[in-house]
């Protein structure tokens, strides 16, 4: 039976403290699991290290982060809040393997539809500091360092595609080669906010640091039957993202993607002005809203291939409304195509989502009040549109013609909504001497 050994590896580019901070001058946090005689289980790949929040950035030691300040961040990402783009290159050649682009946004939704509340308040409060519960988090988390002496340590997995292909790698400079596991950070205004809405004085240079980081692994010894390959593929299910944006009650997103086995498309919303500043949630996944921070329902959806309604022929139509439905519940329909999208349901065992956190009674005021979108209960709010494609896990061809969605919705005025699309595919690596080829 091969054995296998743990392995610690330190970053790449820390400065000479060890302390990351976006805000300081190192947005990039990179790790090379380097080329040797072993084969890397991606699945046990940890980024381990601690995590502060300070509310200023004052020299020599800023302030921490307290009871008073109303400093937060999304309560369902927890430590993700920082994490805003995941590469993994072959360490050889710089040959990007995968990359998931807005990874806080997926890793939202998909942590929403893929874990239950008992999950995020036990193993993976533990050690990805999530918390389903603004006002515990924050206090938990946010503030935990509010006397400067225990600051919020965490061991969180990298859910991506290389990672869960349930593949191993083989680390040989002959076969594989090394793997760089590269991670750009969210700056400080898009994870951080204040609950009331505005920057109180003094506080515009609130800001996150890490420190103590590593990346922790398993490497197996090579079995006989694999010492003899120096050549090899597998396939894993990636994750392409997309950004536009949409100021009208008739929007239509049309993208040419290449891509040959599509199996879903989902795309979550925020209001642009949401992004990157300090008074709002930028990581928040809600419904599109007017600029009087009221919600506006999606009535008609329509998902399209080549201009061509694809795959349902008929339109997706919400048939509830503020007058027929109090509760605001959207339509089954819509939150069965997200789910499916983000993990069918036959592979499904567990979830959060509900009529709890995936209703309409909320608005787009960033508050402490029940009514706020940054304190709905059971982690926040939660909206997308998705699509699956195909029959089971077989995909479909879009690399000839065009993916398409129109939206009809409630938007009466001037307030552009950032749309962030998320396309899952199924791609193929091949390795061998002479490199590291990815086909999708």
């Amino acid at each position: 039976m091969a054995t296998s050994r743990y392995v610690e590896i330190r970053p790449d580019n820390v400065p000479a403290d060890g302390i990351v901070s976006f805000k300081n001058g190192f947005p990039v946090l990179s790790f090379t699991v380097s080329a040797q005689d072993g084969l890397l289980d991606p699945q046990s790949i940890r980024i381990v290290g601690k995590l502060a929040v300070y509310s200023d950035n004052a020299t020599p030691t800023p302030t921490p982060a307290q009871d008073g300040d109303g400093l937060n961040m999304n309560s369902r990402l927890g430590i993700y809040n920082v994490f805003d783009q995941l590469t993994i290159r072959a360490a050889r050649s710089k040959m990007i393997c995968e990359q998931i682009r807005h990874y806080s946004k997926w890793f939202n939704t998909y942590t929403a539809l893929s874990s239950s509340i008992g999950d995020q308040i036990s193993h993976l409060a533990e050690s990805a500091l999530i918390m389903p519960n603004s006002e515990l988090f924050r206090k938990s988390v946010v503030e935990s360092n509010a006397a400067g002496t225990k600051i919020s340590s965490f061991s969180a997995h990298l859910p991506c595609g290389f990672a869960q292909s349930g593949n191993m790698v083989d680390l040989r400079p002959t076969a594989f080669g090394g793997v760089q596991v590269e991670i750009q950070l969210t700056p400080d205004a898009n994870a951080l906010f204040f609950e009331g809405g505005s920057v109180p004085a003094g506080k515009g240079e609130c800001h996150y640091q890490l420190s103590d980081l590593k990346l922790c692994c398993e490497v197996h010894e090579l079995p006989a039957d694999v010492a003899a390959q120096q050549q090899g593929s597998f396939q894993f299910n990636t994750i392409t993202s997309l950004y536009t944006s949409i100021n009208s009650a008739n929007a239509q997103i049309q993208y040419s993607l290449a891509l040959k086995n599509l199996q879903s498309a989902y795309m979550t919303f925020m209001p642009v002005s949401n992004i990157n500043t300090l008074t709002a949630d930028g990581q928040a996944t809600t419904y599109p809203s007017d600029s009087d921070a009221g919600l506006a329902a999606i009535k008609r959806v329509q998902f399209l291939k080549g201009g061509v309604k694809y795959p349902a022929e008929f339109d997706y139509v919400n048939s509830y409304d503020a007058t027929n439905n109090p509760t605001n519940v959207p339509d089954p329909q819509i939150v069965k195509g997200l789910y499916d999208a983000i993990v069918p349901a036959y592979h499904q065992v567990r979830t959060s989502i509900g009529p709890t956190n995936m209703n309409r009674g909320y608005t787009m005021t960033t508050g402490t009040g029940e009514t706020a979108y940054n304190t709905v209960a059971n982690g926040g709010a939660v909206m997308g549109l998705g699509v699956k494609y195909g029959i089971g896990d077989a995909g479909d061809d879009f690399s000839q013609e065009q993916f398409g969605a129109s939206i009809e919705s409630d938007l009466a005025t001037d307030n552009p909504i950032g749309v962030f699309l998320f396309f899952k595919s199924k791609a193929t690596l091949l390795y061998s001497q002479m490199g590291v080829q990815l086909i999708q």
